[in-house]
């Protein structure tokens, strides 16, 4: 019975152990406009699959450590979007991975399905090319117009939401060093928002150029100081 109680106790500390591990990614998932997307299903390729319908354009899942694919696919009569976004899980905790997703380039080539250029007809013994070329020239300045502003819109679109992103990442920190008494290490902000160091380095001389903080060498590290209101 002894033995049977120790397997028992064991079995359900690996339990709990693996439990310790496990951590909650959430999020928004928003299109190109920055709108939130309703009633799309979100998924994830852990073990077993885990696979969200986010009714109200929001997600949740427990995952444990490990690598993960997050997709999400939206489809309806007009347009067709999605997005794939790679994440390592290498601690517990309470994570924010909002999801953007972009239109297929499928929608522009669809664009051209239309374009019936028949020149399978017999030549005549004295044809002109010229009818040829200019026809020709006028469908490859097309294709390229709609290439550069198709690119032009996704280069804006990804600015957008990179300014979007890093705005609201700064007033985490502010509203972090707030609830902290207004002092704060480098170390310990980028323990509490889960972004690279670069990152974070890069809001902080923001903060810093804005009279927002103030930082102070000490050691290998910094400490960060709320400035007071005036």
């Amino acid at each position: 019975m002894k033995l049977k109680k120790i397997i028992l106790l064991i079995l359900i500390n690996i339990l709990l152990l693996q439990i310790s591990y496990a951590a909650t990614i959430h999020g928004t998932v928003y299109d190109i406009s920055l709108k939130k997307v309703k009633n799309i299903i979100v998924e994830v390729n852990s073990s077993p699959n885990q696979r969200y319908l986010a009714a109200e354009g929001t997600y949740s899942f427990e995952l444990a450590r490990g690598d993960y694919q997050i997709t999400s696919i939206y489809e309806n009569a007009d347009i067709k979007m999605s997005t794939i976004e790679n994440i390592t899980i290498s601690d517990e905790g309470d994570y924010v991975l909002d999801l953007f997703l972009f239109p297929d380039l499928e929608e522009e080539e669809s664009l051209f399905e239309d374009i019936d250029f028949d020149i399978s007809a017999p030549f005549e013994k004295r044809f002109n090319l010229s009818v040829l070329i200019l026809p020709l020239a006028l469908l490859m300045l097309f294709t390229l117009v709609l290439l550069f502003l198709r690119l032009k819109r996704i280069v804006k679109n990804e600015q957008v939401i990179e300014e979007k992103l890093l705005d609201n990442n700064i007033k985490d920190i502010v509203v972090l060093l707030e609830k902290n008494k207004g002092r704060m290490t480098q170390k310990q902000i980028r323990k509490e928002i889960p972004l690279s160091e670069a990152k974070i380095s890069l809001m902080i001389a923001e903060l810093e150029s804005l009279g927002k903080i103030r930082k102070i060498k000490k050691g290998r590290g910094n400490i960060i100081i709320l400035e007071k209101k005036q």
